[in-house]
């Protein structure tokens, strides 16, 4: 599987999320991603910024978090 921008996504918790960009930084792919309604028809307003991980065929998103972190890769998204 290939994540793509304008593709959904289902997180580990069960819950879809709609990529919107994707930037590159320290050979990592990070997503910025909103929250899909339930009958995905829009988005909610729930946006995360999301970490792939490549392991053994799978992809893995794990959330980044953390106030430092946050404030490293959030500008990244942002577009001049």
């Amino acid at each position: 599987m290939k994540l793509e921008i304008n593709k959904i996504v289902t997180l580990g918790n069960g819950e879809d999320y709609l990529i919107i960009d994707k930037v590159d930084k320290d050979d990592k792919e990070y997503y910025y991603v909103a929250q899909v309604n339930a009958d995905e028809t829009g988005i909610e307003d729930n946006y995360k910024i999301v970490c792939a991980t490549y392991k053994d065929g799978e992809i893995y998103l794990d959330e980044v978090l953390g106030e430092d972190k946050l404030k490293s890769i959030l500008p990244m998204f942002v577009k001049e």
